[in-house]
C-alpha cells in the first residue's frame, strides 16, 4: 500500500542520513560536521515546499535563516577559539624546548585533499533530512476515501527502525562491520550493558521524537532539536567558565531571535498550510 512504501522511503531516507554525516567523519573534523547539520532547518523547509507543496511564511523563512546563521557564527567563533588555543599551545612548547620532531595534535583537523569527500557527504545528509522531513509530513496525511488511516507516532516509530534493518544489516555485513560487532559483544559483558542503556535512553527519546512529529510538523521537531543541541552547547559554554567574544554574542541573538520570531509568526499566522486542489483551482479561476 502507499502507506507501507511511504515507511519504507522515510526509514531509507532516515538510513542515508546517518551513514551520510557517519562516514562524513573520516573526511571533515566533528565540528565541520556539526556545523553543517545545524543548518537543517533550511533543507527541512525547502523539501516541504517542494515535495508537501507547504506555503511557508516570510516570518518563519527568516526565523529558521537565522537561527542556521547563528548556530554557524557560535560554531565557526568556538573553532577559531580552538585553534588559537591550539597555536598559543605549540608556540608555547616551542619555547621551552628545541625541536623534537613532534606535532600538534590534530585529531580536529581535516585532511584538504579529500575534505571536499566530507562536504559532499554532508549536502548528502541533510538533503536526505529534507527527504525524511517530507517523507514524515506526507504519512500524516488522512486518505480522503477513508480506506487507511495514517499511522500513529509509537507504528511509525516501530515499523521505521524494522524497515531500516533492511537496510542497515546488509551494509553492516557487506563492510564486515557486523562480523566486528558480534565479536566484540561476545568478549566485553561491559559493553553489551552500556549498549543496552543506550538503546533504551534512545527509545524512550524516539518516542517524544515522533510524537512531536505526529502532532505538530516535522519542522516543528527539527526546531526543538537544533535548539536543544545549541542550548546544550551554550550552557556547557557557561559551566565551565568561558567568556562569550562579540561573535559569539551576536550569534546567541540570533538564535534566539529567530525562536522568538518562529513562535510569534505561528501565533498571527498559524501553521503553514499545505496548497490543496480547490486552493489551484482558486487560482487558475482567478487568472
Amino acid at each position: 500500500s502507499m502507506i507501507v512504501a511511504l515507511l519504507i522511503t522515510t526509514s531509507a531516507f532516515y538510513v542515508f542520513a546517518m551513514i551520510g554525516s557517519n562516514e562524513a567523519l573520516r573526511f571533515v573534523s566533528y565540528p565541520t560536521a556539526v556545523l553543517a547539520k545545524s543548518c537543517k532547518l533550511l533543507p527541512t523547509m525547502i523539501m516541504g515546499t517542494i515535495i508537501e507543496r507547504r506555503v511557508y511564511s516570510k516570518q518563519q523563512w527568516t526565523s529558521a535563516l537565522a537561527i542556521s546563521v547563528g548556530m554557524s557564527l557560535f560554531h565557526i567563533s568556538r573553532l577559531q577559539q580552538t585553534s588559537t588555543t591550539k597555536s598559543t599551545a605549540s608556540s608555547g612548547d616551542n619555547s621551552t624546548s628545541e625541536g623534537d620532531g613532534s606535532d600538534v595534535n590534530t585529531d580536529d583537523e581535516e585532511d584538504g585533499d579529500h575534505s571536499w569527500k566530507g562536504m559532499a557527504l554532508l549536502i548528502w545528509s541533510l538533503t536526505c533530512d529534507g527527504f525524511l522531513g517530507s517523507c514524515q509530513g506526507l504519512l500524516k496525511r488522512v486518505d480522503t476515501k477513508g480506506n487507511q488511516r495514517p499511522p500513529s507516532a509509537v507504528e511509525t516509530m516501530l515499523y521505521m527502525n524494522i524497515y531500516a534493518l533492511f537496510f542497515l544489516i546488509p551494509v553492516a555485513m557487506i563492510s564486515g562491520q557486523w562480523q566486528q560487532g558480534v565479536h566484540l559483544l561476545q568478549s566485553d559483558g561491559q559493553l553489551r550493558m552500556a549498549i543496552f542503556i543506550l538503546n533504551l535512553v534512545v527509545s524512550v527519546g524516539q518516542i517524544f521524537i515522533f510524537l512531536t512529529v505526529t502532532w505538530y510538523s516535522s519542522l516543528a521537531c527539527t526546531t526543538i532539536t537544533t535548539t536543544r543541541k545549541f542550548i546544550t552547547i551554550l550552557l556547557s559554554v557557561i559551566y565551565f567558565g568561558h567568556k562569550f567574544s562579540m561573535m559569539q554574542w551576536c550569534a546567541v541573538g540570533l538564535v534566539f531571535g529567530g525562536l522568538y520570531l518562529a513562535t510569534v509568526s505561528k501565533q498571527f499566522a498559524g501553521t503553514p498550510r499545505q496548497v490543496t486542489a480547490e486552493d489551484a483551482d482558486k487560482t487558475k479561476k482567478m487568472q
